[in-house]
C-alpha cells in the first residue's frame, strides 16, 4: 500500500467514469476523493438524450428518442447496484439515465464532480514510467486550472465521435446525409427514400422505426443475408461503394435513387487531450502561475502513432495498452469502458477494481518494455487479420474470459456464470428475430440458472 494517499483523476462521469468514482471513494485508505471532469452539465454520459443534436462535433449523446437497451437489464447492472427489479429487461433509455443517477447520488459520487468542465491536456510529469504522475488542464467558463494527479482514468466511452466511411462519389450526392450519431425519430424522415449503411443493433432498429413512414427503407450490409422475416417497406441490399448526385451505387452494381443517406457504421476512438498539439491550449507557458515545460510536452508518446506501421483512415486508435486497461509505457494511466462488443457496466466495473488493484501495489504489472512489446504484437497482428483498426479492443466472444482473469488477477468477485448464460441467450434470439427479441424478460434464479418470460 502506498505511504501516502493517491490523487487520482477521473475523465468523464458516464458508467465507466461514475464506478470509478465509486470505487476509489471505497478505498478512503489508499485514495484522496477523486477528481472526476465531466463536460456536460449531468451524469450519464451517451444515456443522456438530446433532442436537437443538429450535426456538430458538440454532440456526446447517440440516444435516439424510442431507444431501448439491446441488452437485458439482468445483464447491464453494475454488481452491488441492481436495477428495479419491476422493470422490463428491455428499459427506456431514460430508465437508464435514471439508473445512473441514483447510482450516483447513492454512493455520494456527485460531490466530487466538475461539471461544465472540458479536459484539455493530460502530460505526464516527473518521476520514472512505473510511477510517473500527471498534469490535468481543464477549462471551465473561459478558465484553465491546472491540477496534479498520481494517476488518471480515462473514461470518456466510444459512442460519440462517428467512424464514416470514405466512399467515392458522396460529395456530389445531392441527398442528406447523417450519421446515426445524429439520429432522434423517424418523422423527420417522412415519405423519403432512404438507404441504412450498417446492419448493427442500431442499423436495425433505426431501419425498423423508419419503416412505419419512410416511403422505402434499404438495409445495406456486408455479410450473410438476413434470416429474420423483414418489415414491410424494408429491402436488403448489399454496401454502399458509390454515389451520384441522386443515386446510391451498391456492390453489385445496383443503383438506387435515394434522397437520405445514414451511416450506422460505429464510432471512433477520439482522445485530443492525449496529443501533444494539445499543449497549444496552455497558451505562454503558465497556468495558476505555474511554469510549464513545453520542451518536456513535444513527445510524450502517449498515442505512440509511429508504432501503428499504417494510418488510422480516421478511425481513430488507443494508446498501446496491456490487458486493453493500462497504458503500457506509463502504468498510472488507464483506460476504462474503452472495449467494445461487452457488458458495459459490469465490465467497466471490473477494469475499474483492477486498475485500482494496480495502483495500491496489489496486483503486479510487467515490465512497461514487456507490456509494450505485448501490446505492439497484439496491433501487428490485429492489422495483418485484416480487421479495422477501431476494432482493436473488440472483445466480444472473448469478454467471459478476460472477465475472469481480470478477476482472478486483482483478487475480485468474477461475474457469475448466469450473466454469460443470459446473454448467450439474448443474442441468439436476437439474431433469429430482432423485431422480437425485446419482448422476453429474463429472471436470474442463481449463479448458474435463469428463467425467460415472453
Amino acid at each position: 500500500m502506498a505511504s501516502r494517499r493517491l490523487r487520482v483523476a477521473v475523465i468523464g462521469a458516464g458508467s465507466a467514469g461514475l464506478c470509478s468514482a465509486r470505487h476509489i471513494l471505497s478505498r478512503p485508505l489508499t485514495f484522496e476523493p477523486p477528481v472526476v471532469y465531466e463536460m456536460t452539465g449531468q451524469v450519464g454520459g451517451t444515456w443522456v438524450y438530446v433532442e436537437e443534436p443538429g450535426n456538430t462535433e458538440n454532440t456526446h449523446s447517440s440516444m435516439y428518442r424510442d431507444l431501448k437497451t439491446n441488452l437485458p437489464k439482468e445483464t447491464m447492472e453494475f454488481p452491488d447496484f441492481p436495477f428495479d427489479p419491476s422493470m422490463p429487461s428491455f428499459m427506456h433509455h431514460s430508465d437508464v439515465l435514471k439508473y445512473l443517477e441514483e447510482y450516483t447520488d447513492t454512493f455520494s459520487i456527485r460531490p466530487h464532480i466538475k461539471f461544465n468542465t472540458q479536459v484539455v491536456s493530460v502530460y505526464p510529469v516527473h518521476g520514472d514510467e512505473e510511477r510517473v504522475s500527471w498534469t490535468v488542464v481543464s477549462s471551465a467558463r473561459g478558465e484553465e486550472v491546472l491540477e496534479k494527479f498520481d494517476a488518471v482514468m480515462v473514461c470518456v466511452g466510444h459512442y460519440s465521435h462517428p467512424y464514416i466511411p470514405d466512399i467515392p462519389g458522396m460529395k456530389d450526392f445531392q441527398g442528406q446525409v447523417l450519421h446515426s450519431h445524429f439520429y432522434r425519430y423517424p418523422e423527420a424522415f417522412s415519405s423519403r427514400s432512404v438507404v441504412v449503411l450498417g446492419s448493427g443493433p442500431s442499423g436495425i432498429d433505426i431501419a425498423m422505426e423508419l419503416s412505419a413512414h419512410a416511403k422505402r427503407v434499404i438495409l445495406s450490409h456486408r455479410g450473410l443475408p438476413q434470416t429474420w422475416i423483414q418489415a414491410e417497406k424494408v429491402s436488403v441490399a448489399p454496401p454502399v461503394v458509390g454515389a451520384t448526385h441522386d443515386a446510391l451505387i451498391f456492390e453489385d452494381g445496383t443503383k438506387i435513387e435515394a434522397d437520405t443517406l445514414i451511416f450506422c457504421t460505429g464510432y471512433k476512438y477520439h482522445y485530443p487531450f492525449l496529443l501533444p498539439g494539445a499543449r497549444r491550449a496552455i497558451g505562454d507557458g503558465t497556468i495558476n502561475g505555474e511554469g510549464v515545460e513545453h520542451e518536456d510536452l513535444l513527445d510524450w508518446g502517449l498515442l505512440e502513432a509511429r508504432y501503428l506501421e499504417s494510418p488510422d483512415l480516421g478511425q481513430g486508435h488507443l494508446p498501446p495498452l496491456y490487458k486493453h486497461i493500462i497504458h503500457a509505457r506509463y502504468p498510472t494511466l488507464g483506460f476504462i469502458g474503452a472495449c467494445k462488443i461487452v457488458l458495459p457496466f459490469p465490465f467497466a466495473d471490473c477494469q475499474a477494481q483492477f486498475f485500482l488493484q494496480v495502483l495500491e501495489g496489489k496486483c503486479p504489472l510487467p515490465a512497461p518494455e514487456e507490456m509494450l512489446s505485448e501490446s505492439r504484437k497484439e496491433l501487428l497482428e490485429h492489422r495483418n487479420s485484416g480487421l479495422p483498426l477501431k476494432h482493436l479492443h473488440l472483445i466480444g466472444d472473448h469478454q467471459w474470459e478476460y472477465n475472469q482473469w481480470l478477476a482472478d488477477t486483482a483478487g475480485i468477485e468474477p461475474l457469475a456464470p448466469v450473466i454469460a448464460k443470459v446473454f448467450e441467450a439474448c443474442r441468439e434470439f436476437r439474431n433469429l428475430n430482432p423485431l422480437t427479441y425485446r419482448n422476453c424478460n429474463y429472471r436470474i434464479l442463481n449463479r448458474e440458472e435463469f428463467e425467460m418470460q415472453m
